[in-house]
C-alpha cells in the first residue's frame, strides 16, 4: 500500500527548504566575503612588498650617490650651503622616493649622518632610517678615479693597470677604472684598446663611484701648507710631502716623488716620472712618446682633465703608498651605510 504525504507533511517541508536556502545563501555570502578579503590582503601584501623593495632600492641609490669627501656638514647644509634653511639635508632621489640627510651625534671616530628615505609604491608606503659613515679605506677601490669618461684619450703608447698589491698579495685586487658613469662604458674602453692597455688581473671590472672631490682637496692641501715644489728628486728616496703645483708641471728628465702631488695644470711627462702615493690633476696628464710614468698608489682626474698616453704608463695598487699619503693629509672617502631600521 503506497503512503501519500498529506497536506501537513507538505507544509512542514517548505520551511525546511527555506532554511536550507537561507543557510546556503549565508555560506555563499561568507565565502564571497572571505574571497574578497583574501584579494584585498593579497593586494595589501603586494603593495607592502613593493614599498619594501622600493625603499631598499632608494636607500641604496641615495647612499651610493652621496659625494665622496670628509665630513657631512656641507651636504646637510643643502645646496645653498647655509644651515637652517628649507633646503637643509635634501638629497636627490629616484622617482617615488624622497630622502633627507641630518646630523647625527658623533663621538670620536668617523663622521656620521642620519639618512631618512620614504618610498611610495602603489598604495604601499615605507620609511627607512639609516646611519651613513665614511668608508674605512681612503679614495676608491680603483687605480684611476675619473670625473668623466671623456678623460680617457686613445692611447698611442702602452698603459698597464695592475690591481694586485705586491706589498699585500692577500688583499682584494683594485678595479682598473672608477667614475660616476656606467662602468660598462669604461670596460668597453679597456676592451677596445686591449692591445695597448693591459689590465691585471685580466678581466677586472670597473666600478661606479661619485667623482673625486678635486676642488675641496686642493683647498685642504693649501690649508695644510702644501709646498709648490722642491719635493721631487732625480734619484734616491724622495721626501714624503704634500705638493700643490699652481700651474703646469713639466718632467723632462728623471724625477721621483712620494706622498700627495696635486697639479692644477697639466702634468707633462717627456722624461721618466716615478711617484709613490696619489697623483691628482685638474687639466690632465700627457706622457709623450719616449716618456714614462710609474705610479704606485692612484691617479685622480678632475673635471675636464684628460689622460693621453703616447709613451709608457703604469699605475699599480699600493695600500702602503695610500696610507703614507693619508698620514700627511686625510684623504676623501666614499659614504657607506653602517646600519638601517624601520622607525616605529
Amino acid at each position: 500500500m503506497v503512503s501519500r504525504a498529506g497536506p501537513a507533511d507538505r507544509g512542514a517541508a517548505l520551511p525546511a527548504a527555506l532554511v536550507v536556502v537561507a543557510v546556503a545563501t549565508a555560506v555563499s555570502a561568507l565565502l564571497a566575503a572571505l574571497a574578497q578579503t583574501e584579494i584585498l590582503l593579497a593586494r595589501s601584501r603586494e603593495a607592502a612588498a613593493g614599498a619594501l623593495a622600493a625603499a631598499d632600492g632608494c636607500l641604496a641609490a641615495v647612499a651610493a650617490d652621496l659625494p665622496a669627501g670628509w665630513e657631512f656638514d656641507a651636504l646637510i647644509a643643502g645646496a645653498d650651503g647655509i644651515p637652517g634653511t628649507p633646503d637643509d639635508g635634501a638629497r636627490p632621489a629616484p622617482p617615488g622616493c624622497t630622502a633627507t640627510l641630518a646630523a647625527a651625534p658623533s663621538a670620536a671616530g668617523p663622521p656620521r649622518a642620519f639618512l631618512r628615505v620614504q618610498a611610495v609604491a602603489g598604495t604601499g608606503r615605507r620609511v627607512v632610517e639609516a646611519v651613513v659613515t665614511r668608508a674605512g679605506s681612503p679614495g676608491v677601490p680603483a687605480l684611476i678615479w675619473l670625473t668623466q669618461p671623456g678623460s680617457l684619450q686613445e692611447p698611442r703608447g702602452t698603459l698597464a693597470l695592475v690591481g694586485t698589491d705586491a706589498g699585500r698579495p692577500a688583499a682584494a685586487a683594485l678595479s682598473p677604472l672608477a667614475g660616476p658613469d656606467d662602468p660598462a662604458g669604461l670596460d668597453a674602453w679597456l676592451v677596445a684598446h686591449e692591445g695597448r692597455v693591459v689590465v691585471s688581473p685580466p678581466g677586472a671590472a670597473s666600478v661606479t663611484v661619485p667623482p673625486p672631490p678635486v676642488a675641496d682637496l686642493a683647498a685642504r692641501l693649501s690649508a695644510a701648507g702644501a709646498v709648490p715644489g722642491g719635493t721631487l728628486v732625480p734619484a734616491g728616496t724622495p721626501p714624503l710631502a704634500l705638493t700643490l703645483v699652481a700651474g703646469d708641471l713639466l718632467v723632462a728628465g728623471t724625477a721621483r716623488g712620494r706622498g700627495l702631488l696635486f697639479v692644477e695644470g697639466l702634468l707633462d711627462i717627456t722624461g721618466t716620472f716615478e711617484f709613490s702615493g696619489v697623483v691628482v690633476v685638474s687639466t690632465g696628464i700627457r706622457i709623450a712618446a719616449g716618456g714614462r710614468l710609474d705610479v704606485g698608489g692612484g691617479v685622480w682626474l678632475g673635471s675636464g682633465a684628460t689622460l693621453a698616453v703616447d709613451g709608457e704608463a703604469r699605475v699599480a695598487a699600493s695600500a702602503d703608498a695610500l696610507e703614507a699619503a693619508e698620514g700627511l693629509l686625510p684623504l676623501p672617502r666614499r659614504a657607506r651605510l653602517a646600519s638601517q631600521h624601520d622607525p616605529p
